[in-house]
């Protein structure tokens, strides 16, 4: 690519998949890595990561991804700009800013930005979907366990298409 190749769908993909897999581990290593020399020297540090990747939506995923920064985000923008009080759309405005802010401290490229708006948009979707539709009515049309693999593949999916902004230069 570095040298202007032009990647198939199958190659481009597995680049993507394969970084999701990176970031993890290097992130998820470095956690378990520094909670251990913390309980060497007599500290104890939250647990950082939950198996992410096997969520089955965007709220679940954040809830389960770099914990601590997560709370950090919810704690110190989210809750702050009102969170979940007021109307649908104030908590969707909030649920945007705290992920393009999250975005933007990643630092200050647009990529970023990309990758905090991505999040935005499939955390605001996945609450209007879940108001429009009830849990009864859409069992009625899938099996749970076919919901809840398109759920997990839906989000594993937009997951790894945020990382490639993400990584992008």
């Amino acid at each position: 690519v570095a040298q202007g190749a032009v990647l198939s769908f199958v190659e481009a993909w597995s680049g993507a998949i394969s970084f999701t897999m990176q970031i993890y581990f290097d992130l998820s290593g470095y956690s378990d890595i520094a909670i251990g020399i913390a309980c060497l020297f007599g500290f104890r540090f939250p647990f950082n990561f939950e198996s992410p990747y096997k969520a089955s939506s965007l709220i679940e995923f954040w809830h389960r991804w770099h914990i601590t920064l997560a709370a950090w985000l919810r704690d110190y923008l989210y809750i702050p700009l009102g969170g979940s009080r007021g109307t649908s759309r104030r908590l969707y405005i909030n649920l945007m800013l705290t992920m393009i802010l999250g975005g933007l401290w990643h630092g200050n490229k647009g990529t970023f930005l990309v990758w905090g708006l991505i999040h935005g948009l499939a955390l605001v979707a996945e609450r209007l979907i879940s108001e429009r539709f009830s849990q009864s009515q859409i069992r009625t049309l899938l099996s749970p366990r076919v919901l809840s693999l398109i759920r997990w593949m839906i989000t594993f999916h937009v997951v790894c298409l945020a990382w490639i902004f993400f990584r992008a230069p």
